[in-house]
């Protein structure tokens, strides 16, 4: 369902997490057993996953699964605390330092320059980039000075000085298209320090204002180097599985990021794969996200709030920000919902639910003849007017209210924000499978609903209403060209 006020003036996207480029840049890594974080130096790290002390194959790959999930479902520091204290438990391993500061180390660190590998690889697109400084509370003096700094992208500087620049630092870079060649600034000079490994004694020269070891870029191209130097060494690695849809936040044990592409996969295997492609390729080029979430969260309670922290932390948020990003104080009891100014979809999900257990072929059957009864005007699925109700295709496979529902519900929300980036085009019809009462969302619930038509039975809508189909296939090529 389409939310037609707007909680939030503009779009708060840089600096949240997660986002594609992230999750391959964290997949690529190998694993590196090591006594201390400098044993793995300087951009040793974009090719190695690595935790200080974690020497065991299997205590290295619990510690990879736990960040690939972080990052995968953006799961808050509380999350990974938990997680890391059951690792801890499970292996029997003494650490250094507090459980709480080594979980923070590990999530921030790892998080963090997954993160800025991925934002290194979007920000090629522009020639100009801004160091951006975000240690607000603790200010670093050298991290400020840089605030502002607007350099070419291939200036050296950034080979030495691209966040994460030390322990805990949140700076940032963001990309500028046009720029006046005088409002470019001078490259710094260069200030060195000399650092003693107090294990080693080995001397070595890093930035002033840079934490030793992080004077490196996060890229694509040193990774690969790295790779054939430490794959002998490296032990066999976790591997995150491929995702058709990159991430998913969720409080519902069955209905998450690894049960919704199993259901994908099984619904890219029908005759939906084209348009399903179409659809998961959008996702992940726009970094769309989703929230599945209980009815009592999406309301006003303690139950509301006490999920704040975490959805912030997956959108990149504060918490009251993001408090309204799932709030639907006009909607009773929605199914789904979204805004035209959000990057992402909340869905409501149930304990009973699981997206894995979905039978899509059920689905497409049903779809196809629910288009077949909206064109004759006969069926199951009618209101006393005689035409078929909003919720027909929701309840394609099942029940509305159950897992297919579920699944239906989420397709017919990224419909709604397919619409939304196309500018919200009128119908090239009055004809309607499915029918809202009202005008003021009518438009927009006939491009969601006839988008998931298109989408689950093109084949069977071509056969009835072919200006339709033709209709979704150039507003699909004009989407293209909106990149």
């Amino acid at each position: 369902m389409a939310k037609s006020q707007q909680n939030m003036q503009g779009q708060a996207r840089y600096g949240s997490l997660p986002f594609e480029e992230a999750i391959k840049q964290f997949k690529a890594k190998l694993n590196l057993p090591s006594e201390r974080w400098a044993d793995v130096w300087r951009d040793a790290h974009n090719s190695g996953f690595m935790v200080a002390g974690a020497m065991g194959d299997n205590l290295l790959n619990d510690f990879r699964k736990a960040v690939d999930t972080a990052i995968a479902e953006g799961k808050s520091i509380g999350w990974f605390k938990r997680e890391f204290n059951a690792i801890v438990k499970k292996h029997g391993w003494e650490h250094t330092g507090s459980a709480d500061w080594r979980a923070r180390i590990i999530y921030d660190t790892n998080m963090r320059q997954s993160y800025n590998a991925g934002r290194w690889q979007q920000l090629q697109q522009f020639e100009v980039w801004q160091y951006q400084h975000g240690d607000s509370i603790t200010p670093r003096k050298w991290h400020l000075k840089w605030h502002g700094l607007t350099l070419n992208k291939d200036d050296p500087f950034w080979h030495t000085h691209f966040p994460q620049n030390g322990w805990g630092c949140k700076c940032k870079v963001r990309g500028l298209r046009r720029i006046k060649d005088e409002d470019l600034n001078k490259t710094p000079e260069p200030i060195y320090r000399e650092y003693i490994d107090p294990v080693t004694g080995e001397v070595h020269r890093v930035p002033q204002g840079i934490d030793p070891g992080f004077d490196y870029a996060p890229t694509k191209a040193q990774q690969a180097k790295q790779q054939t130097k430490h794959r002998e060494q490296a032990a066999k690695p976790f591997t995150p599985p491929e995702r058709l849809v990159p991430t998913a936040f969720s409080t519902v044990k069955n209905v998450n990021i690894d049960s919704l592409n199993k259901a994908l996969e099984a619904l890219i295997a029908t005759d939906a794969a084209p348009e399903l492609a179409k659809l998961l390729a959008f996702i992940k080029e726009r970094d769309l996200k989703t929230l599945f979430i209980k009815s009592t969260e999406m309301g006003k309670g303690d139950a509301a709030w006490a999920i704040a922290d975490e959805v912030a932390e997956y959108l990149g948020l504060t918490a009251d920000q993001a408090r309204n990003m799932y709030y639907a104080p006009k909607l009773k009891d929605p199914l789904g919902f979204t805004s035209v100014d959000w990057q992402h979809v909340v869905i409501r999900a149930q304990q009973q639910h699981n997206l894995g257990k979905v039978n899509v072929d059920a689905i497409i059957k049903d779809v196809k003849t629910i288009i077949k009864e909206g064109a004759a005007g006969n069926g199951k699925h009618l209101w006393p007017n005689g035409s078929q109700r909003w919720f027909a295709i929701a309840e394609a496979g099942g029940d509305i209210l159950g897992s297919h529902g579920c699944l239906l519900s989420w397709l017919h929300e990224m419909g709604h924000q397919v619409h939304y980036k196309l500018g919200q085009p009128s119908p090239p019809t009055d004809k309607y499978l499915t029918y809202y009462g009202w005008q003021q969302e009518s438009e927009r619930e006939w491009f969601a609903e006839h988008f998931s038509a298109w989408l689950l039975g093109r084949e069977e809508l071509q056969k009835h209403w072919p200006d339709v189909v033709d209709w979704f296939d150039k507003q699909w090529a004009n989407l293209q060209d909106r990149k």
